[in-house]
């Protein structure tokens, strides 16, 4: 691993207890080739399924974290209500 990438700190950019959450959001930063990873992601592995019991925190270099925040943005935040249909 070269100096700098040994130095990268990665920083929280979404946490969510469900494992469907994680893997769109997972496929939506993969898909613009930024980097991640799931902190927490395989503590269901130790004791059987785990969704919703734990939370998984999606992390991402500090470099990258305003453009994935960005490209997450409609998928964290979620829609206003605009009365009853």
């Amino acid at each position: 691993m070269n100096k700098a990438r040994s130095q990268d700190k990665f920083i929280t950019v979404y946490s969510t207890p469900k494992q469907g959450e994680v893997a769109i959001i997972k496929s939506i930063l993969d898909a613009q080739k930024i980097p991640c990873f799931v902190k927490g992601e395989n503590f269901g592995t130790l004791y059987g399924p785990a969704d919703g019991l734990s939370s998984m925190d999606i992390m991402v270099r500090e470099d990258n974290f305003e453009d994935a925040k960005e490209l997450l943005k409609e998928f964290i935040t979620p829609p206003k209500n605009k009365g009853a249909v």
